[in-house]
């Protein structure tokens, strides 16, 4: 290995981000969260909007700058020291704000705060897997990752146990409280990660370009390079048809009730998927390639929606939801590295946020139009829609050629 320190951290990085987010799962706790304070299906899909809008929309902005640094470990792990500190603003002052200004007020603040925390993700693409591009072979970055993703879902077993005993066990607002403190110091551990890694300085890369200017050359990648235009139309049609996800678990409790039963049951599936799936995945993408294993995991998400469709119980609607977590696995570990392996080492923060900015664009409005889609036409449409754009995605990734691994 080239670097030890490298590859330790970069491996552990996953197994806290993941434990981190089970306590502040967008498709999970979150609803369960505002559906606890008498929040609506609005309000639902409004987080889910937030969470989408903030993923992308400093992308751009952030890819110039990320382009400059030299180095950029440290100044990404200050980032997210400012992004998880703030949101514990919220946390600590969650009781009082609920206490004092009712549950109305409540779901608001906490939907400003969460917006907040989310602008942040927005930093992620460009920093992370520009990192990695740094400090880890190509052949062997979903490796790493996987097996640090197997490790960390493997760990959110248990950690959804104590989720589960918090939610039981403890009464509300308190439960809450120490849900969302015990995901942000786990989240605080993670930034910790990227700092110390070792990092070579690079030569940056400079230009004259206005922002306007920088903009427009930015977008234009898509026109003369067909193969990251194929990438993007396929993660496009990908992250619409996953945005169905957070609401399998909406569907199951307003058609089969028991709330608390029903989240856990949904996170143990969610969980023992993504240990299997992140493990096999991961160390399949070093023999077949990310390109096919985006496809295996697109395949399997296939065969979820028509399982929901075909066994409209709850047993079908759990299984079937975790075929199509098994997708959005095989998204996470392999989107951003085809990217890079379409993308020239120099701009690839650009192509990255380019990606992001158009995928999570479009994600976050079909966000908006899901909660129209279920109130009017119902769930089973939504989940229709929803497989329709999943194959074609699929037909999409097919048309894709890697063209370098050399970054």
């Amino acid at each position: 290995m080239e670097n030890k320190r490298n590859y330790i951290l970069a491996f552990w990085d996953p197994v806290l981000f993941i434990n981190g987010m089970i306590f502040l799962n967008v498709n999970t706790v979150i609803p369960y969260f505002l559906i606890a304070l008498s929040g609506s299906t609005f309000h639902i899909s409004l987080a889910n909007f937030l969470a989408v809008l903030g993923s992308f929309l400093p992308s751009i902005f952030i890819a110039r700058y990320v382009q400059k640094l030299r180095i950029k470990n440290k100044v990404f792990a200050k980032i997210l020291f400012i992004q998880r500190f703030s949101f514990l603003i919220f946390v600590f002052l969650f009781p009082f704000f609920l206490n004092y200004l009712g549950k109305t007020a409540t779901i608001y603040l906490f939907l400003l705060f969460y917006g907040v925390f989310n602008l942040f993700v927005g930093t992620y693409g460009p920093f992370y897997f520009s990192i990695l591009d740094k400090i880890l072979p190509f052949e062997e970055r979903g490796r790493v990752v996987g097996r640090g993703s197997a490790l960390g879902n493997l760990i959110a077993i248990f950690m959804t146990l104590l989720l589960n005993f918090y939610i039981n066990k403890i009464s509300f607002p308190y439960n809450f409280f120490l849900i969302f403190l015990t995901g942000t110091f786990i989240l605080i551990l993670d930034a910790l990660l990227f700092y110390f890694m070792e990092e070579k300085e690079e030569d940056i890369f400079e230009d004259s370009l206005s922002f306007s200017q920088f903009i427009r050359k930015a977008f234009s990648i898509l026109k003369v390079n067909p193969f990251f235009r194929r990438v993007v139309i396929s993660l496009l049609f990908l992250g619409l048809s996953l945005t169905a996800l957070p609401y399998f678990i909406v569907y199951a409790n307003k058609k089969f009730g028991s709330l608390n039963n029903i989240v856990t049951a949904f996170n143990f599936g969610y969980i023992l998927s993504s240990v299997l799936g992140s493990f096999i995945l991961g160390e399949l993408t070093k023999n077949l390639g990310y390109k096919k294993v985006l496809s295996l995991g697109m395949a399997l998400g296939l065969i979820g929606f028509i399982v929901v469709f075909t066994f409209r119980n709850l047993i079908g609607t759990i299984l079937g939801s975790i075929l199509v977590n098994l997708t959005f696995v095989s998204n996470i570990l392999t989107s951003g590295f085809i990217i890079t392996g379409v993308s020239t080492k120099e701009e690839l923060p650009v192509y990255l946020a380019v990606s992001n900015t158009i995928v999570m664009a479009f994600s976050s409005l079909m966000h908006l139009l899901n909660g129209a889609i279920i109130k009017y036409l119902g769930f089973y449409v939504l989940f229709f829609v929803s497989f329709v754009f999943l194959v074609f995605s699929f037909v999409s990734i097919g048309r894709v050629v890697i063209t370098s691994m050399d970054n």
